[in-house]
């Protein structure tokens, strides 16, 4: 059998470190340290309400001639810089966009993370042929990731899926955002519920790591009670179809590289949602159509779905800025009970103990709930209040509110 295109890599010249890249808008938190490759610019459905990242701009598949060129280019790159250092940009002899290449060679070059919001739509031999070429230029490298969409992955033929498993593919970042079909019809997800079942199911069946990501509020007030009802039943029925775990949870604490993967394989990462300016979810918000839950409900709302998920085997992560609580991470089942007595320890605070703790973590004083006993964090958040009038709760809970929005 013929080695693959990407896999067939001419001699790397002067010009190629010098001619630039492309690098895309946005990548996940856990990437980033990842090279950035940009296989399709923007994305290819841009019409989710509360979206703010591709509005205005045209969706478009690169060349693959091009991708290719881009990762010669950045394997060019990462040889200037371990000869010559970060000083090799500031002379000019590399262009600005090297900045990412520095960040993934001071990790060990171990990981990298394919643009913008759905290579996957690439055709999966294209798309291959990149990865090949990213594993023939950078040997070290450990995992390949990218984004996916729900409905171009319940398409995709499970053959399809293998050979992009086959190539290297790792991980799939997808967006669940909700379970529920009314909610991801009112955010015109252009997605149903059994559609990111199904592409889901398919990822880990391909043999990959799978990242649902989850957006706790996004139902609003008055849908919040089905967004958590569906949005656990569609994390059951994947995790139904997640093989075993590939490691245990110790031995990932004995000494596993930072995000080396997940314990297990199917990963649900919170992502608290924000009415961002200039979305169509904020002119909802303008009329009174939509009201987003403040940081209270958002907690009872990621309870009740620890809750209805059962027995369902994932990780959960809550690594953005977003979040109102970091340190709810864990294993479940395992850790459910844990976590669960955390979420109630938060709702279980006088009112105007949970309001300074969300104003505190909108303002990175606050990581975990304990800091609250911390004097000296204490008193840096209610310095940040400034007056001689204590602030209410509502008060407190509407400054937290557009803290959370300005992080959008």
């Amino acid at each position: 059998m013929s080695a693959p295109r990407g896999a067939e890599v001419p001699e790397l010249t002067a010009a190629d470190a010098a001619r630039g890249f492309e690098l895309g808008p946005i990548r996940p938190p856990s990437e980033a340290q990842s090279l950035l490759v940009r296989v399709i610019r923007n994305c290819t459905w841009n019409r989710c309400t509360f979206c703010p990242v591709y509005k205005g701009t045209k969706a478009s598949q690169r060349d693959v001639e091009d991708v290719l060129a881009d990762v010669d280019a950045m394997a060019a790159v990462a040889s200037v810089l371990h000869e010559k250092g970060w000083g090799a940009v500031r002379a000019g002899e590399l262009p600005q966009e090297s900045y990412q290449v520095e960040l993934f060679r001071r990790a060990g070059e171990r990981s990298v993370f394919l643009q913008d919001a759905d290579p996957c739509a690439v055709k999966p031999e294209k798309l291959a042929a990149v990865i090949a070429r990213v594993k023939a230029r950078f040997s070290s490298v450990e995992r390949v990731t990218t984004y996916g969409r729900a409905r171009t992955l319940a398409r995709r033929a499970p053959e399809q899926l293998a050979l992009l498993h086959e190539a290297g593919l790792t991980r799939v970042h997808l967006g669940l955002e909700s379970g529920c079909d009314e909610v991801l019809q009112a955010v015109d997800k252009g997605v149903t519920s059994e559609e990111l079942i199904a592409a889901g199911a398919k990822v880990l069946g391909a043999g990959m790591e799978l990242c649902f990501y989850l957006m706790p509020g996004l139902g609003g007030r008055s849908a919040a009670d089905a967004h958590v009802a569906g949005s656990a039943r569609v994390i059951r029925a994947v995790a139904a179809a997640a093989p075993p775990a590939p490691a245990t949870r110790a031995a990932s604490q004995a000494g596993a590289a930072p995000d080396a993967g997940p314990a297990h394989p199917f990963v649900v990462r919170l992502r608290t949602a924000a009415v961002s300016p200039g979305t169509p979810l904020a002119d909802r918000a303008a009329s009174g159509d939509f009201v987003l839950p403040d940081d209270v409900e958002v907690v009872r709302e990621i309870r009740g779905v620890l809750d209805q998920v059962g027995d369902a085997r994932f990780e959960l992560r809550s690594d953005h800025s977003l979040n109102l609580l970091p340190e709810l991470e864990g294993s479940l089942p395992a850790d459910r009970e844990r976590l669960l007595t955390l979420l109630d320890a938060y709702l279980a605070l006088p009112p105007d103990e949970q309001a300074l703790f969300a104003l505190g973590a909108r303002l990175g004083a606050f990581r975990r709930l304990a800091d609250l006993d911390d004097p000296q964090r204490r008193a840096a958040v209610e310095a940040q209040l400034g007056g001689y009038r204590q602030p209410s709760p509502d008060e407190l809970l509407a400054a937290a509110r557009d803290l959370r929005a300005r992080f959008i």
